[in-house]
């Protein structure tokens, strides 16, 4: 997983998993490269503005995950997941649409198991 995870964190796109917030954010920032959040404000990456993997709107541009990004990422396999869904983390106790003290505990908590 960590492996998987580590190579997408990689890829131009992957800065798009810090402007989605929630669950994404937090897996993406605890994985990806320390050069990943420079990435995420300097704006969409080449990709995006050449438009090759992109979501446009209008004239605004941005990265583009596909689902099959979010699921490698929360660690979807047909036997289970990692980390929960979106829906599921949306209606998660421990989330309250910003990431508290709460949300940190769960995480860090749930790092360690999957370490072990």
């Amino acid at each position: 997983y960590a492996r998987s995870v580590h190579t997408l964190l990689q890829l131009p796109r992957a800065r798009r998993f810090l402007t989605m917030g929630g669950i994404v954010w937090r897996i993406a920032l605890h994985y990806g490269p320390s050069e990943l959040f420079a990435s995420a404000i300097s704006g969409p990456s080449s990709d995006a503005t050449t438009l090759i993997h992109c979501e446009s709107h209008e004239t605004l541009v941005d990265d583009y995950v596909s689902d099959e990004d979010i699921s490698l990422l929360l660690g979807i396999t047909d036997r289970g997941s990692l980390w929960p869904t979106l829906d599921l983390w949306e209606k998660n106790e421990n989330w309250s649409g910003e990431w508290g003290a709460k949300s940190e505990r769960w995480f860090t908590a749930r790092i360690r198991e999957i370490a072990r």
